[in-house]
């Protein structure tokens, strides 16, 4: 046997590169970009190469050696050169942006941790912590009178059960909250398996496709979604559910669940919550609300109506990534009834979660598909008790101000046109041509195909001058088969003069891009 002497660290780190990787990180925090800054500093696949092979490489050879503290250090710096500023004032590409500083140093301490949420053994405090936002969230939701919890209400026999779980993304909280949809319906399919019934899942066409993988995960097939018409705002349609629903009881199969979707990603536009959940309520079906979007407006009393009805709804899955800032991951599934969360996913592993330890009741592991699960909490409880109440609501009305602020300006000026409706935090237009801006007060109605591809083609025309110049990123997405730009407005950081710079680029990149189209 080999004789062990000193203990011997088997990856020696050099406390000069742990310094200098933290002191990056946190002058990039302290000092983040301004409006003169690059959104991004763009290169091509090639380009990236070439700079990271002038430190460490991206790639690993065969028997990858260390590099020097120096060469890891400067190919971090290349790292963040070259990556996007999400926290730059014109960054209005997605629907997360601008994380909050609060939360970013949360996250440092959760990954200094380094633990796993699963036990009250494991994760004392993370574990009150998630009881407490859970409790708070579900209060906002409607789900709970009161919002409060303590040593009683989370521990001991009586202890009340949290009212969901946090999960790594909108699309895993929509499948959890599915299989605890079909479990109520079928509570022998965790043992049995499926037998072959066709269970059907309702959304609109402008829900968010994890509807699509959930079913196909489940087991149930994509074909098993059934996509629902929208109004002129993109809102699911109540009486085409009526009909989806009876439809689908003349097929023989057995309807199971219906995602109200409360913002959608295109338009943020929101369903009528309460009007689906009479017809859930009626044919008893699970109400899931996909509120990983528009969950938000409900921290602002003058936005949190576009959610009515929400209280309604068995399940509600929330991304605090999205508008309130939370670095990446941050989502809540929240369930009315949480006593049906054990019966649907636990499986008592003996060797984890053992009911003769300490506080063993507070143990949520079981609660859930998961095991090992990131302490996504502690960020969130740092920035709420940071700000409070009425610091989320302010985030959430100063980007519905800057998106009424956009509409106003693209409404005023000829060189923009919306295209179909926007609200809350979205805003879908298009750059008109000057030869089409005094055609008529409706330029867009009457294309031809020629003129449509035409437009078609310039957005990402312009969206490649934006990266390659580095002066904003916006997204487009095609409505109606014809490419559209949407901004979308999460940054605090973002100011009406970033918005009214940002249009003041797009019109006038497509002066420069359009006769290069003809």
């Amino acid at each position: 046997m080999r004789e062990m002497s000193e203990p011997v660290d088997p990856t020696p780190t050099s406390d000069e590169l742990v310094r200098g990787l933290a002191g990056l990180a946190r002058d990039h925090l302290l000092d983040p970009p301004a409006g003169a800054d690059p959104v991004i500093d763009f290169a091509s696949p090639a380009e990236l190469f070439a700079t990271f092979d002038r430190s460490v490489g991206l790639g690993f050879a065969a028997d990858a050696a260390p590099h020097p503290p120096g060469a890891v250090l400067a190919a971090a710096r290349s790292l963040m050169d070259h990556s996007v500023q999400t926290r730059h004032p014109r960054f209005l590409n997605q629907n997360f942006a601008g994380p909050d500083p609060v939360s970013i140093v949360g996250d440092w301490i959760g990954a200094v941790l380094n633990t796993t949420g699963a036990t009250f053994e494991a994760a004392p405090v993370f574990t009150l912590q998630e009881a407490a936002v859970l409790a708070k969230l579900a209060h906002l939701a409607g789900y709970r009178a009161g919002p409060e919890v303590d040593a009683a209400t989370v521990d001991g026999p009586t202890a009340q059960i949290a009212p969901g779980m946090f999960c790594p993304g909108g699309s895993t909280a929509t499948l959890y909250a599915l299989q605890l949809a079909r479990h109520r319906l079928r509570p022998a399919v965790n043992q049995a398996g499926a037998d072959g019934e066709k269970l059907v899942i309702f959304v609109s066409t402008a829900g968010h496709y994890s509807a699509k993988k959930s079913a196909a995960l489940l087991g149930l097939g994509s074909d098993a979604v059934v996509e629902i018409i929208t109004d002129r705002d993109g809102a699911m349609r109540p009486k085409a559910l009526d009909r989806a629903i009876a439809e689908c009881h003349v097929r023989g199969e057995t309807p199971m669940a219906v995602i109200a979707t409360a913002g959608t990603t295109v338009t943020a536009a929101f369903d009528p919550i309460d009007e689906i959940a009479d017809r859930c309520e009626q044919h008893g079906l699970w109400l899931h609300v996909d509120g990983c979007y528009g969950g938000s407006a409900l921290f602002s009393p003058g936005e949190r109506h576009r959610l009515a009805g929400v209280e309604r709804s068995d399940s509600f899955v929330w991304n605090l990534h999205k508008m309130m800032g939370m670095t990446q991951q941050c989502s809540a599934l929240l369930v009315r009834d949480p006593s049906q969360l054990g019966p649907c996913f636990a499986v008592g592993a003996d060797y984890l979660f053992q009911p003769d330890k300490a506080h063993s009741t507070l143990d949520s592991g079981d609660r859930t598909f998961q095991c090992a699960r990131r302490v996504d909490v502690a960020k969130l409880w740092l920035a709420w008790k940071a700000h409070g109440d009425e610091g989320f609501a302010r985030r959430v009305e100063h980007a519905v101000g800057l998106a009424d602020h956009a509409r106003s300006a693209i409404e005023r000026s000829p060189a923009f046109a919306p295209v179909g409706p926007s609200n809350f935090t979205n805003v879908v237009f298009t750059w008109l041509p000057p030869e089409w801006r005094a055609a008529n007060a409706d330029p867009l109605s009457a294309l031809s195909d020629a003129d449509r591809s035409r437009l078609h083609r310039l957005a990402p025309a312009i969206k490649r001058r934006m990266q390659s110049e580095g002066t904003a990123m916006v997204g487009f997405q095609p409505i109606d088969g014809m490419n559209a730009f949407r901004l979308i407005f999460m940054n605090p950081a973002v100011e009406v003069s970033d918005v009214d710079a940002v249009l003041a680029v797009i019109e006038r990149y497509g002066e420069d891009e359009w006769p290069a189209l003809a």
